[in-house]
């Protein structure tokens, strides 16, 4: 994982990214924190901040010419907020006592200030607390220049006085009445380090460095009006200040342009969109100031400009309250130093993968690529928690085994020649698609493995339909396509399953596979884009629905799309035109089509972190007070489970009688087993009219399982074959303990990395599961000689 790299993406996350009103403020008070202090009454601590980094805080807070009103994002919602009102409720409600400082020896070098006004002051004070020896030169009888123009009803020469005091307190040396020409300039260079020149106006023309405001390669240094041509104070401080930052680096001979960019004012790269904002207009002052409740609602209607697009449309981002940057550093970290945490492994295994923050980042910043790249590093540094992602590989591996994997072409006009009688063949789309077989596939039906274990009773249909309906031979491959080991970070077994499907798709002579799930269509795309694949949804609507008039109760319906479809626009348009074609209204979701939220099941979420999986669906859910419509049957099994209404296309397609759709409940994961075994056994049966070799378990012990314990075997991903498995070995081999009191029988038996624990009674021939437990781990050996677990 090339770490250098991630970190440059992180960098390019604006999140933390300054919002207007900073940028363009000269001194960059930090001013989403300071109206967050007001909003809170906490008028000390916005004062702090004003303290922190306005020059003269006392002065400048009551005359502001503010530019950082203007273009404050509040203005396109009701009006800009009143910062300097604010600012002035702030001096007046949160000034306090400030600490003693310490001053620092003075040995760092002489320093010339040319103007007592308010640049040179600013320059002066910030030198001095640096350890720099400062002399002053004000050419009339007082210091603070046009300072004293602004005495008035905000700044009362009795606050002047006593800030311009306390710059006389310091000790510097002062020369009032003291002119400086030309002359006199060059004679100070000789004598100081360094000379600021801060008057307003200066006889002879100045070539200034516009980042250091250096004069040529001199010890020269100008500020204030004569720099800014402007008679902002907010300006000139901030010149003086700047000034100071470069005089120092010119007199520690250090380079005086380095991570200056985004001094002054700047551009922030921050884009921030009010438009969903209500408009509220600025609070009116009662009196000539703020009171503090006023002032207080003024701050509530500051917007914190963020950009936050992702975060607020992901469910986990907010569960952990991270930014792309931050999050980003976290891996850094988890990477680089600590190389694994439970906290760091939990959070990185509860990203969907979903791939909406790409999508709602208008600099394409993709956290479905960072996690699913640190996935795979914690995988190969064998730092991925086994647990996290166990059962989802294992039941990967039964879909890929014997007891659902399947490869058939269409069956043949011999094999099926009992179908083609009259008047079968008159009126059989199916037998007619048998009839015109040319013996070259040129499709394979590929229903994914979830798509099997939910709607097992529609894969021989859909099957069927796709004979009778396309051209050209369709055969059929029942497997699954990788998505969990895709997700998982397990490369190498990704590159297995990839090349299994290639290998048949090879032998079956490179046909265009026919994909169901949303699922399979990622991981196509994404890892085998040689192989043409058409969904199930395009052909329907090409082809025409199967049956006709299923409604009979007209309503309108939610669409969720499926997040492996985020940039299928063709696939959204085919689903949405059967829904209408099938007599149903229509209401988009907020999130729909290329914005769509995940269900909660993508990334594995359901498995690894359960708590957040249940997050995912209870905020996609309560989206609309409509039923939900989803193509993938993982999004209807969770969304059921959540409580919502919810109906899988084929509920409309090919509707049944056994009781309300809308409500179903997902399977069992052992009913899920069963489902695709069955699966199997019915097309060998039915369509090609093979006796399937029949999977005897080797356990079957007659089971009662209450509710509670059913639900216990469940949320711990315990199949009903491995409670077999465990009361097999109990049973025959004595492996039991027994409480004589209750007559209750606790076992337990390892499967592979997992061991069960199985506590039970028994009842006329019958096992009364009391309660079930379930731990993963492996096995470590070090040097051959030692073992432990994790």
């Amino acid at each position: 994982m090339n770490l250098d790299k991630l970190l440059e993406t992180g960098d390019r996350c604006i999140h933390k990214e300054p919002p207007t009103c900073t940028a363009q403020c000269p001194v960059h008070l930090e001013i989403i924190d300071f109206l967050a202090e007001i909003e809170k009454g906490n008028f000390q601590n916005a004062y702090k901040l004003m303290e922190k980094k306005m020059p003269f805080h006392n002065i400048i807070g009551r005359i502001c010419d503010h530019p950082c009103e203007a273009p404050c994002e509040r203005s396109k919602a009701g009006g800009s907020i009143r910062i300097s009102d604010l600012e002035k409720a702030v001096l007046e409600y949160g000034t306090y006592k400030p600490k003693k400082v310490w001053p620092l020896p003075k040995n760092k070098g002489k320093v010339a200030i040319i103007g007592g006004g308010l640049s040179g002051l600013t320059t002066a004070v910030d030198l001095d607390k640096k350890g720099y020896i400062v002399t002053i030169f004000e050419k009339t009888n007082q210091l603070g220049g046009r300072l004293w123009d602004f005495v008035g009803d905000s700044l009362t020469e009795a606050i002047l006085q006593q800030e311009l005091k306390a710059v006389v307190d310091k000790k510097m040396t002062i020369h009032f009445e003291e002119t400086v020409d030309k002359s006199k300039l060059t004679e100070l260079l000789t004598e100081y380090d360094a000379v600021y020149l801060g008057t307003a106006n200066w006889a002879v023309p100045i070539e200034v460095n516009p980042v250091t405001f250096q004069v040529g390669n001199l010890a020269l240094f100008v500020g204030g009006q004569l720099l800014n041509k402007t008679d902002s104070v907010i300006l000139s401080a901030s010149s003086g200040r700047r000034a100071a930052i470069s005089i120092e680096r010119f007199l520690s001979k250090v380079s005086l342009t380095d991570s200056r960019d985004r001094e002054g004012i700047f551009e922030t790269p921050l884009q921030f969109d009010i438009s969903s904002k209500e408009s509220l207009p600025p609070i009116e002052k009662s009196t000539g100031i703020y009171s503090q409740v006023e002032a207080i609602d003024e701050a509530k209607r500051c917007v914190k400009c963020q950009c936050r697009k992702c975060i607020e449309g992901c469910v986990h981002l907010r569960k952990f309250e991270m930014s792309p940057d931050a999050y980003i550093r976290q891996i850094n970290h988890n990477e680089r130093i600590i190389l694994g945490t439970h906290y760091a492994n939990k959070m990185i295994n509860s990203c969907a993968e979903c791939g909406l923050c790409k999508e709602e980042c208008f600099l394409d910043i993709s956290m479905n690529d960072v996690i699913h790249e640190t996935r795979e590093s914690m995988v190969a540094r064998g730092k991925m928690p086994v647990s996290a992602h166990d059962f989802a590989l294992k039941d990967m591996a039964f879909s890929n085994s014997s007891r659902f994997s399947l490869v058939r072409k269409q069956p043949s006009k011999e094999e099926s020649k009992d179908l083609f009688y009259y008047p079968l063949i008159s009126f059989s789309d199916y037998v007619k698609g048998l009839y015109k077989g040319t013996g070259k596939t040129e499709y394979l039906f590929y229903p994914g493995c979830q798509l099997p274990a939910s709607y097992p009773d529609d894969i021989k249909s859909i099957y069927e339909y796709l004979v009778g309906h396309v051209k050209g031979d369709v055969g059929i491959y029942l497997g699954c396509c990788g998505a969990p080991a895709d997700w998982a970070g397990q490369r190498g077994l990704m590159n297995e399953n990839i090349e299994a499907i290639k290998k048949v798709w090879a032998e079956m002579d490179h046909p265009t596979f026919i994909l169901a799930c949303s699922s399979c269509i990622r991981i196509f795309e994404k890892y085998l884009p040689e192989i043409k694949v058409e969904s199930l949804w395009d052909i329907y609507v090409r082809e025409g629905l199967p049956n006709k008039d299923h409604i009979k109760i007209p309503q309108t319906l939610s669409i969720h799309d499926a997040c492996g479809t985020r940039e299928n626009s063709d696939l959204h348009e085919s689903v949405r035109k059967i829904v209408a074609k099938l007599g149903y209204g229509i209401e988009e979701l907020e999130y729909s089509k290329e914005k769509t939220k995940c269900c909660g099941y993508g990334g594995l979420v359901y498995y690894a972190n359960r708590e957040q999986c249940d997050a995912f669906v209870s905020e996609r859910i309560d989206e609309s007070e409509h039923d939900l419509l989803v193509y993938c049957a993982m999004c209807k099994d969770l969304f059921v489970s959540g409580g919502k209404r919810t109906y899988h296309l084929l509920d409309l397609i090919y509707p049944k009688d056994d009781g309300e759709a809308a409500t179903r409940k997902m399977p069992t994961l052992s009913e899920r087993h069963q489902n695709r075994s069955r699966v199997k056994r019915i097309l060998l049966k039915e369509i090609w009219r093979e006796e399937p070799m029949e999977i005897v378990l080797e356990d079957n012990f007659t089971l009662i399982i209450p509710e509670d314990v059913q639900r216990k075997i469940e949320d711990r991903y315990i199949l009903i074959e491995d409670i077999q498995a465990v009361l097999k070995n109990a049973e025959e081999n004595n492996e039991r303990f027994c409480n004589p009191e209750t007559e209750e029988y606790l076992a337990r038996l390892r499967r592979d990395n997992v061991t069960f624990w199985v506590k039970y009674e028994k009842e006329a021939g019958s096992f009364l599961i009391k309660s079930v437990y379930s731990h993963r781990m492996e096995i470590l050996e070090e040097d051959g000689n030692s073992g432990g677990t994790k």
